[in-house]
């Protein structure tokens, strides 16, 4: 999704009609009166990026876990101390500006959600240069007595969830998924060489592309070239120019949406032709097909569901009766957060008073750790030990203009 088609409303037709949107699906109530049990709600924080290289992932997201909370709040809320309460969701800071990529209002953000709305958990943040600032900065509000659970949904960089016992991530971390992924394209591609595209001032892309590297080098693929670019770039001639010298079998692309993009579209210009594009996660939404054009077409990529399921094609009408907008990874686990939440709640056994707000928030922890749901992406998911949720993942495709599953061949 791209900023111009909107933020949170449907059809908006101007930024500052999508932020309208936004801040009044996420305005939260100015007197602490309204959060607790006394008055039949429940207070989460939401962070996530909402406009900027960002929004397309955090858009989706908090789309999708706004629709599982419309939908439990529709059945008439959640079972607290004996008591069917709603939730409410505040959004921190202002929704109008970038916080996806300045970690200091993030936290600045996540202290007023902390301190000033009393917010039980928060959902949130989208990239993983946030996530990591985060929850490293949980490790200092559970040292003052504040710590509560920070969930991502979009979140990838490996490792994150060993940085605090607070944080927790649904993700598809490709990680989990990139041997799988290296394994089918090497053996339908019969590849020998490969080349790697990758950003280096946003730590997740050098992390992965290392991964990557070693995955198809254990699987006697020679890695010729790497080259790189920021996330700043108007211009990849250079970076592909050195591919097509290298002649590789298969170019992995990681970077951002619009890096990506740039990338593919020099890529189809300068006739840079491997046996193989691969994309990572983040040209897992629309604009990769809006904008790329046929200069993304045939694309292969890792996704997290199977779009052709029962549950997935269901999910899909629902969200876009509601959104305006085609499902995509980070809504699907955006919404599947927000079932894993409802989950945890129910078991978790709080008080929701102002009183009990501390151990409320620790009491959630705990139901964290042990909460398990039944996935609209059609498995069970549970929390390991490092607070992730392993997905072995589907090879997906873009073909006629569309995702698709990958059919290496036709």
């Amino acid at each position: 999704m791209s900023n111009a088609t909107g933020l949170f409303g449907v059809s908006a037709r101007s930024k500052g009609l999508a932020l309208a949107a936004a801040a009044a699906l996420l305005a939260g109530s100015s007197s602490m009166s309204m959060a607790f049990q006394d008055e039949g709600t429940l207070r989460i924080g939401m962070l996530e990026s909402l406009t900027g290289g960002a929004a397309p992932y955090g858009v989706p997201g908090a789309r999708g876990t706004l629709l599982a909370i419309e939908e439990a709040n529709a059945a008439g809320g959640i079972e607290i101390d004996g008591k069917k309460v709603k939730i409410e969701v505040v959004g921190g800071g202002e929704l109008g500006s970038d916080g996806g990529l300045d970690p200091a209002k993030a936290i600045a953000n996540l202290k007023g959600l902390v301190y000033d709305d009393m917010v039980l958990m928060v959902k949130g943040p989208t990239t993983s240069t946030i996530a990591e600032a985060t929850f490293n900065y949980l490790k200092e509000l559970a040292s003052d007595n504040n710590g509560l659970v920070v969930h991502s949904s979009s979140a990838g960089a490996p490792g994150l969830g060993e940085i605090s016992e607070w944080g927790f991530r649904n993700s598809f971390a490709e990680s989990y998924a990139l041997g799988f992924l290296a394994e089918q394209v090497v053996s339908n591609t019969g590849a020998k060489t490969a080349g790697i595209y990758h950003l280096t001032d946003n730590p997740y892309f050098p992390a992965i592309s290392e991964l990557m590297k070693k995955e198809l080098t254990d699987r006697g693929v020679e890695v010729k070239t790497v080259v790189t670019g920021l996330s700043k770039d108007a211009d990849f001639s250079r970076q592909v120019n050195e591919l097509r010298a290298a002649d590789p079998d298969i170019v992995y692309v990681s970077a951002d949406n619009q890096r990506g993009i740039g990338f593919m579209k020099e890529a189809f210009r300068r006739r840079l032709q491997p046996d193989a594009f691969i994309g990572g996660i983040s040209q897992l939404v629309p604009d990769t097909i809006k904008s790329g054009g046929e200069a993304t077409e045939g694309m292969v990529m890792v996704g997290s569901y199977d779009d052709k399921s029962d549950s997935i094609v269901a999910f899909g009408k629902k969200f876009k009766e509601r959104w305006g907008d085609d499902i995509n990874l980070f809504s699907v686990n955006g919404y599947e957060a927000g079932q894993i939440l409802i989950a945890a709640l129910e078991m978790s056994g709080i008080k929701n008073t102002r009183e009990s707000l501390q151990d409320d928030r620790a009491k959630l922890r705990e139901a964290y750790e042990k909460v398990s749901i039944d996935s609209i992406s059609g498995y069970p998911v549970a929390f390991n030990d490092i607070h992730d949720t392993p997905k072995a993942g589907v090879i997906l495709t873009i073909k006629d203009g569309a995702f698709g599953p990958w059919e290496p061949g036709q």
